[in-house]
């Protein structure tokens, strides 16, 4: 009698075993129905073009962070969310991060908007640019990014984008705008910025930016800020 009863327990465990797995099922389809198979939700999104740190393993199995993104320049801190001084909040999907030079000493900037619809996007411009007008110098400029990591063998050794430089006392980089970067199924802008904190001479920082950008998702087909221009 007590084998049949423990029978009978272990049914009933398994068909509610299988009506939670099915569940769940249900609910991850309808994520992969609002978002599509495999397409990153806006949390991950607003962190695209923000170089991460790598990640390893020690000798006890414990995770090791590696700060490093290249050469002497180290992620300081966490990635952050939100818009961070002295730039506008134009998005409710921004994060931003700073990276510390420890040869010179010199700190750096990645902000990262994120749009869902194009109209938000246009609006977004407006507002950033009548803000770098009245805080700084403003001109479109050219960047020849060397051969991206992990690109195909087919891809160009160099990719050429325009960007919009930025000049001011408290920094100084480069803006790009990107648009439907992952599928052209989808609605995805992102304005990115690439900086030096505190009064600098641009062209001297320009090279620790572009490692910048090369340790991001390809900026390939960046534009300028279409309202600088």
């Amino acid at each position: 009698m007590r084998f049949l009863q423990n029978d009978r327990t272990s049914r009933v465990a398994l068909v509610l075993l299988l009506i939670a797995v099915g569940a769940f099922g249900a609910l991850l389809l309808l994520d992969l129905l609002t978002i599509g198979p495999g397409h990153p939700p806006p949390g991950a999104l607003q962190k695209w073009y923000i170089p991460r740190p790598g990640y390893g393993y020690a000798e006890n199995g414990s995770v090791v962070v590696n700060r490093t993104i290249e050469g002497d320049i180290v992620l300081s801190g966490d990635i952050e969310e939100g818009c961070p001084p002295p730039f506008p909040d134009l998005s409710p999907y921004c994060s931003h991060a700073v990276y510390l030079d420890t040869g010179s000493g010199d700190r750096y900037l990645v902000v990262n908007w994120y749009f869902d619809d194009d109209a938000d996007l246009a609006r977004a411009e407006g507002n950033l640019c009548s803000y770098l007008r009245s805080s700084g110098n403003v001109a479109s400029a050219g960047l020849i990014l060397p051969g991206e990591t992990g690109r195909s063998p087919d891809a160009p050794i160099v990719s050429p984008i325009t960007v919009t430089k930025y000049e001011s006392e408290t920094s100084s980089g480069y803006f790009g705008v990107v648009e439907k970067p992952l599928s052209p199924e989808h609605d995805d802008y992102f304005i990115v910025y690439y900086g030096v904190y505190g009064p600098a001479v641009l062209p001297d920082h320009t090279a620790a930016l572009e490692e910048l950008m090369l340790r991001s998702s390809s900026l390939r087909g960046a534009r300028s800020l279409a309202s600088c221009t």
